[in-house]
C-alpha cells in the first residue's frame, strides 16, 4: 500500500480521535447525575473503599464489570460523576475504533493468500481509505452516541464489546485461529459481566459462524464450531466468575422485572411489541435524524440490489448486520417489560456499520451524495449544543424524560452537597433523603462520600411527617436537614413553621429540590 496513505489515514484518525474526546469530555457533567449514574457510582465508591464489596452492584442484580472500571478513575478525579462519566468516554472510543475496523474487514475480505491477521487488518485500514471513517464520522456526531457516551451507565460498554465481538467472530471466521477465539471468548465473557443483552452476541456470534462456514467445504465449517465452541465455552467461564458473589442468584431474579417470560410473550404476542416498535420510530427519528435513515435506507437498498445482481458475497456480511442489528431489537421489542433508549443502545454499531456501507455505494455512483451525508449530520448538530451546554432546554423522547425532568434527574444534588459538607466543618449534621436507593439518597452520598460527621439516611418518599429519627438526631444538638424534591414532599402545611427552605434549586419540568433544616 502507498505509504502516503498510510499516512493519511492515521493523521485522519488521529483528528477524529481528538474530535470525539473533545466533544464527549467538554461540559461533561453538565446534565446532572441521573438515577442509574448515582447507584452505579455509589457501587462504585463503595468497592474502593471495601475491596470484600466488589460484587455489591449482585444485590440489585447488576453485573459489576462497568463498576470495577470506574473505580481506577474515583482515584484519579475528584468529582465522582466526572469519573463515572470518563469510564463511559473511554468506552465509546474503545466503540468507535472498532467500527473503522469493522468497515474496513467488511469492505475488503481478506485474500486466501493472506495469513497473518494483523498485517491484513493494517492493510484493510488503509486500502478501504477514506471511506473506512465514514462510520467513525456518524458515530461522533450522532446524538444517539453522543447522549449516551456521556453518562456513567454500562450501555456504551456493552455497545463497545458487542462491535468488538462481531469483528472477533468475522475474523475467527476468515483466518480459524485458536488466538482469535481466545480473544472472541474473553470479549464475550466480558460482556456478558457488563449486562445480561449480551447473551445476544452468544447467539449471534454462533449464528454467524454457522451461516458463513455452510457457504464452505465441511472441514472449514468443523474447524469454525470448533473455535467458535471454544469462544462460547470462555465468554461462559468468564462470566461463571460472578458466582464467587453470595447473590449471584439475583441476576436472574432482576432480569424478570425487565423482561416477559415466553409464555408471557406468546399469550399476548403484539402487547408489548406494537407500542414498541412505535417507540423504536421515535427513538431513531430523534436520535438518528430522519434524513440519515432516508439515506441510508435507499443507500442499502442500491447496495442490496448492487449485490444480487453482481452475485457478489458481500451479501452474506450485508445479512450478517442486518442480523446483529435487527434481531435484538425487535426481540427487545417483545419481550421487554422496561423499554428505553439505552436499554437498546447495544444494536446502534451495526446499523452505523449498515448505513456507513450504504452511504458510500451512493457517494461511489455520485459524489452528490456526500453533500447529503454531510447535511444528514449537520441537521443534528443543534441537538448535540443542547446536550452538551443546555441539558435543561432539551426535549428528549417521552421514554427518556427522566434525565431531565422528574425525581430521577439530580439538579441541585451537587450544589447541596456543597453546603453540607461546609456545614459540617462546624456541626454534625443528619440528612433525611428522599427515598432510599437512586437519585436520593445515591446522588448526594457519591458526593459526600468519607465526609466527616455528615451522616445520610433515606427516609423514603410522600412523607406526612418528620421521621422520629431525625427529631431524635435534632434533639442531641445535631444540625438536621430534610432534602427532597417539592413534588414528593407530603408534609401538611402546620408543620412547615418548624422547618426552614434553606436551600431551592428550579428543575426544567417546575419541581423544586428542597433542603430544609429542621
Amino acid at each position: 500500500m502507498p505509504r502516503k496513505n498510510s499516512l493519511f489515514f492515521f493523521i485522519s484518525l488521529i483528528l477524529l480521535s481528538l474530535i470525539y474526546f473533545i466533544s464527549r469530555i467538554y461540559h461533561l457533567t453538565n446534565l446532572p447525575v441521573f438515577a442509574d449514574e448515582a447507584i452505579y457510582i455509589r457501587w462504585s465508591q463503595i468497592i474502593k473503599n471495601v475491596e470484600t464489596l466488589r460484587f455489591i452492584p449482585l444485590s440489585d442484580g447488576k453485573q459489576p464489570f462497568f463498576m470495577w472500571l470506574v473505580v481506577p478513575f474515583l482515584k484519579i478525579f475528584s468529582d465522582p460523576l466526572f469519573a463515572g462519566r470518563i469510564t463511559t468516554v473511554i468506552s465509546g472510543f474503545f466503540l468507535s475504533i472498532g467500527l473503522v475496523l469493522l468497515f474496513s474487514i467488511i469492505s475488503t475480505p481478506p485474500k486466501p493468500s493472506q495469513q497473518n491477521p494483523l498485517l491484513y487488518l493494517f492493510h484493510s485500514l488503509v486500502a478501504s481509505f477514506p471511506q473506512n471513517l465514514i462510520p467513525l464520522i456518524i458515530y461522533i456526531f450522532s446524538p444517539f452516541s453522543f447522549f449516551y457516551d456521556r453518562l456513567a451507565t454500562a450501555d456504551t460498554l456493552l455497545s463497545a464489546f458487542g462491535v468488538w465481538s462481531l469483528l472477533l467472530t468475522f475474523l475467527l471466521y476468515y483466518f480459524s485461529r485458536f488466538d482469535i477465539s481466545i480473544m472472541l471468548g474473553t470479549v464475550l465473557g466480558l460482556a456478558w459481566i457488563t449486562k445480561s443483552p449480551a447473551i445476544y452476541f452468544f447467539v449471534l456470534s454462533f449464528g454467524t459462524i454457522l451461516f458463513l462456514s455452510l457457504l464452505h467445504t465441511r472441514k472449514k465449517l468443523i474447524s469454525n464450531l470448533i473455535f467458535i465452541s471454544i469462544s462460547l465455552l470462555i465468554g461462559f467461564v468468564i462470566y461463571n466468575i460472578l458466582r464467587l458473589g453470595p447473590q449471584f442468584h439475583m441476576i436472574a431474579l432482576r432480569n424478570q422485572d425487565y423482561v416477559w417470560s415466553l409464555s408471557d410473550v406468546l399469550s399476548h404476542p403484539l402487547d408489548p411489541l406494537k407500542p414498541h416498535l412505535s417507540d423504536i420510530v421515535t427513538i431513531f427519528s430523534y436520535y438518528y435524524g430522519l434524513p440519515l435513515i432516508l439515506l441510508s435506507i435507499a443507500g442499502l437498498l442500491y447496495l442490496i440490489a448492487s449485490n444480487l445482481r453482481s452475485h457478489k458475497s458481500n451479501l452474506s456480511s450485508l445479512i450478517i448486520l442486518l442480523a446483529w442489528g435487527l434481531l435484538p431489537l425487535i426481540a427487545n421489542a417483545a419481550i421487554a417489560k422496561v423499554f428505553t433508549t439505552r436499554y437498546i443502545l447495544f444494536i446502534l454499531p451495526p446499523i452505523i456499520i449498515l448505513s456507513s456501507l450504504s452511504i458510500h455505494k451512493l457517494i461511489s455512483r455520485n459524489r452528490l451524495f456526500s453533500i447529503l451525508l454531510i447535511f444528514s449530520i449537520s441537521s443534528q448538530l443543534f441537538k448535540l449544543y443542547q446536550m452538551s451546554f443546555t441539558p435543561q432546554n432539551l426535549s428528549l423522547p417521552a421514554i427518556d424524560q427522566g434525565y431531565v425532568v422528574d425525581w430521577t434527574s439530580g439538579w441541585g444534588i451537587k450544589e447541596v452537597s456543597q453546603y453540607l459538607k461546609q456545614r459540617s466543618l462546624e456541626a454534625n449534621v443528619i440528612v433525611g433523603s428522599e427515598g432510599y436507593f437512586g437519585t436520593l439518597p445515591d446522588g448526594l452520598q457519591i458526593y459526600t462520600d468519607g465526609t466527616p460527621q455528615l451522616t445520610i439516611v433515606g427516609v423514603g418518599i410522600d412523607i406526612t411527617s418528620i421521621p422520629s429519627n431525625l427529631l431524635e438526631a435534632k434533639a442531641y444538638g445535631d444540625e438536621v436537614y430534610l432534602l427532597f424534591n417539592q413534588s414528593r414532599l407530603k408534609l401538611p402545611s402546620s408543620l412547615y413553621d418548624e422547618l426552614s427552605i434553606i436551600k431551592s434549586y428550579n428543575k426544567p419540568d417546575n419541581d423544586k429540590l428542597l433542603l430544609i433544616k429542621i
